[in-house]
């Protein structure tokens, strides 16, 4: 039995693909179930942070209603501003989206994010264009 459940637990991965459906959610629910101390969503299609799916944005408003922090990264090599309410500012409505989104049928799944932080890491395209490359959910350290 401890061997099914060794394989059961590799077969979790420290990387989850984002594709708007149902079984993302049940992918990122067992992998935040998972010691890991960072899990991350890799975007299959980029987005713009200013229409970034409601089922991200369900998690990360369950990231901060379980109390733990959003935060931004900016595109490589690129400056972060003094001020982050800068940066927050140049991400238009997400952080709106993200506070504005108070449906909660998946509560239970959504609470696994509890004791992690989300870090949203931005990246220019080919045009130049802002958009979300990958989130992080991380283990906040005690």
């Amino acid at each position: 039995m401890t061997t099914s459940a060794a394989n059961h637990s590799e077969s979790v991965k420290q990387e989850v693909m984002f594709i708007d459906i149902k079984k993302f959610d049940q992918d990122l629910y067992r992998a935040l179930h998972t010691s890991e101390p960072e899990i991350k969503v890799v975007m299959y299609e980029k987005v713009s942070p200013n229409s970034t799916p409601d089922r991200l944005q369900k998690w990360l408003n369950a990231v901060e209603k379980n109390g733990g922090k959003v935060e931004i990264e900016p595109p490589p090599n690129e400056l972060v501003p003094k001020n982050p309410l800068a940066l927050i500012g140049l991400m238009g409505g997400l952080w709106d989206a993200i506070k504005a989104v108070s449906d909660f049928r998946d509560s239970e799944m959504t609470r696994a994010v509890k004791g992690r932080d989300a870090i949203i890491s931005l990246e220019r395209n080919a045009r130049g264009e802002v958009v979300v490359g990958k989130l992080t959910f991380k283990k906040k350290v005690n």
